[in-house]
């Protein structure tokens, strides 16, 4: 510390003057040394306002958010863009929605210090979200709205459709992706490299083994075949390798390999937490399950595991933004494709399946209640112009579309079914979308529609037994009080299922109507109060379905046998 000059003498000093700094004497506090040409320091100036002591030692965490909006070295003005999909994730899955029986401390920064989207919607099923996201049109526009593409299936997203990825490479950007295609991949011209991606390493199947790379649930014998690649090249070497950690570490690389004289799209589509495979469905190394000795069921402790693995992949690339120096102009999104797959679905449709929980939300993952369309979802930016905060607002998957073109600097599309939400979620402004079409299914009747806090259910599909996913289910184990976090802003707010009043809803009788808003839990049936709301809502889905096209699945092409591809899951009609 410099003194005046000569030296500094007490007879200047005036006792209790209003203005004078209050602070310790140097010759006797203690004093933590900062040297920050070799690390950030940390200072709490209000405690220590001659900077004393460096703390970021004990502070980290702070440090690391700081950080996170340093100055960018950044040259491109449009912002990178990193787009991090979840896998069946289930809404009481993650910290923030106020249950912390799977701890996703990373997950619920990102969505603390930006924005929680509370009032987001996908598709019920892999395929349909997916092809909504790529094209900002609904799946019934594109033939992809019933169920999911199978392996071999010779069909997959249109070829007409331009997707985002070539949007944002026509506006400058760098592309690439990670993780699950579930698009089709049957040519070679539908696979990501020939659909806008500069690079791809990844799966084309919606489901994969988490070490060795092959899908064996729900497929038959002869289709079984490796299924990672690099481009267009197969890539055994990484059998073994855990596929969060792996999918985690080539997504840093892209950051870190990156010239940010061009913006950075990157699409992180993790397989977790989906099950994996017949005999071993959920898998996660031992170390992520021995984070969580409190959770008594075994099946719940492992898929919370899984779940701590892709919170550390959050986590780690923020972390590379971060000492990237670009994070000061990226948008990072984190959402699930749809409803978490708990054991429900094994009910429906046999095993294999996970441990999620959607809890309180009705329904789970392939139906059309909350719980399968209603998903996890957080926005984080510097660019915010307001962030700490949680939106209710109507938003769909397929807004992102029209939204990262507008960011980007692209002028606004014609006929999409998405909307522009960015001044909705930066500025917090009424969002522009009224109604979102959830589902027009022919082949397993099923309708549903939102319009305002609306919304509609007729039918609702069952396996031969007769079951269907059309209650609440509390996670495996059971519903424990002491994971509830008090006062969570992100959490939902409903009755409690056992004094509410409840009037039954058996879509497949008649349409079903909720008032999502006052009963997002969806309790109670008003369809009988409110004919005129069900007449109008169901004179609008006549209308969506004059232009829905229909999903056709189709069997297995024998020509994709693995006998006649190398043991690969590739293309194989050339």
């Amino acid at each position: 510390m410099v003194r005046p000059g000569g030296r500094f003498h007490a007879k200047y000093l005036v006792v209790n003057a209003l203005g004078a700094l209050v602070y310790e004497d140097k010759k006797t506090t203690e004093s933590v040394a900062c040297n920050a040409t070799l690390a950030p320091c940390l200072f709490g100036i209000v405690k220590d306002p001659c900077e004393y002591r460096n703390i970021a030692a004990e502070q980290k965490d702070t440090v690391d958010f700081m950080m996170a909006v340093a100055p960018p070295k950044t040259k491109s003005s449009k912002p990178n863009i990193i787009f991090i999909h979840a896998d069946d994730l289930g809404w009481n899955d993650v910290s923030f929605h106020g249950y912390n029986e799977s701890r996703t401390p990373n997950i619920d920064r990102l969505a603390s210090d930006g924005v929680v989207l509370n009032g987001y919607y996908a598709q019920y099923m892999c395929t349909p979200s997916r092809a909504a996201l790529m094209t900002g049109k609904y799946p019934t526009r594109t033939g992809l709205q019933h169920h999911v593409l199978r392996n071999a299936e010779p069909r997959g997203l249109p070829l007409h459709e331009k997707i985002l990825p070539q949007h944002l490479k026509e506006a400058g950007y760098i592309t690439h992706m990670i993780g699950k295609w579930h698009l089709g991949y049957y040519q070679k011209r539908m696979t990501p490299t020939n659909r806008g991606f500069d690079s791809f390493f990844g799966y084309y199947s919606g489901m994969a083994d988490y070490y060795n790379y092959t899908m064996t649930a729900n497929i038959a014998e002869e289709y079984i075949a490796f299924d990672l690649w690099e481009n267009h090249q197969s890539v055994r070497e990484y059998i073994g390798e855990y596929a969060t950690e792996l999918f985690t570490k080539k997504a840093i690389g892209r950051i870190n390999d990156h010239n940010y004289e061009k913006p950075l799209f990157l699409y992180l589509s993790h397989l977790a937490p989906h099950f994996a495979n017949a005999y071993d469905p959920v898998q996660v190394p031992q170390k992520y399950v021995d984070r969580f000795p409190d959770i008594a069921h075994e099946g719940r402790r492992k898929y919370a595991a899984t779940v701590a693995a892709l919170d550390d992949s959050v986590g780690q690339i923020m972390e590379a933004l971060r000492l990237k120096g670009a994070a000061n102009n990226t948008l990072v999104v984190f959402s699930s494709d749809n409803g978490g797959a708990g054991a429900e679905r094994g009910l429906e449709f046999g095993p294999p399946f996970t441990f999620a929980s959607n809890w309180p939300l009705r329904g789970a993952k392939s139906s059309q209640f909350e719980g399968g369309l209603r998903v996890v979802a957080a926005l984080w930016s510097p660019l915010l112009e307001l962030k700490g905060r949680v939106s209710t607002e109507l938003y769909h998957i397929s807004d992102w579309l029209p939204t990262f073109i507008r960011l980007a600097g692209g002028s606004p599309l014609d006929n999409l079914d998405g909307y522009d939400i960015w001044d909705s979620i930066s500025k917090g402004l009424p969002s522009p979308r009224k109604e979102i079409l959830h589902q027009i299914d022919p082949v397993w009747g099923e309708y549903a529609l939102r319009w305002k806090q609306y919304k509609l259910i007729s039918g609702s599909h069952a396996n031969a037994a007769g079951y269907r996913i059309d209650t609440w289910y509390e996670p495996e184990g059971g519903f424990d009080p002491k994971y509830l976090i008090a006062n969570t802003p992100g959490a939902l707010v409903c009755e409690d299922k056992k004094t509410a009043e409840i009037i039954a809803c058996n879509a497949t009788s008649a349409p079903c109507l909720f008032d999502i808003v006052k009963d997002p839990c969806e309790y109670r049936n008003i369809a009988t109060e409110r004919i005129d709301i069900v007449a109008s809502m169901m004179e609008r889905i006549r209308a969506f379905n004059t232009t829905a096209l229909p999903s056709r699945p189709m069997k297995p092409d024998p020509r994709a046998k693995a006998s006649l591809n190398n043991g690969l899951v590739q293309p194989w009609q050339e």
